[in-house]
């Protein structure tokens, strides 16, 4: 993630971005789809956790041990925090490189 936040800062390197152009509206897209599409494939990495372990919810929930709410709801509680971390290391290293918003700092 911190090696992509890099590779972004050097892309779209503006600390002042222009907002007058459609170019410069184009950039501005590139950069937040950029963000987007690097925030959701680090949460892929979690998918092929959760389709690890159905085996063991499918045969508790079969045998009636527990309700599925309480296997989801911890895996919430636990997984939220990452994705908040990671998210918010991506704004912090970013944000103000490509110029989103120079005041901001």
């Amino acid at each position: 993630l911190i090696v992509l936040a890099f590779i972004t800062m050097t892309l779209f390197l503006r600390t002042k971005m222009h907002r007058n152009t459609i170019n410069d509206g184009g950039i501005y897209l590139g950069a937040l789809f950029f963000g987007l599409i690097t925030i959701m494939f680090n949460g892929f990495a979690e998918l092929s956790l959760t389709i690890a372990i159905l085996p063991v919810f499918y045969k508790q929930r079969d045998l009636f041990f527990y309700p599925a709410w309480t296997y989801a709801i911890p895996a919430w509680i636990t997984k939220i925090p990452i994705s908040v971390a990671e998210a918010s290391i991506w704004v912090f290293l970013t944000y103000y490189v490509v110029g989103f918003d120079p005041s901001a700092g």
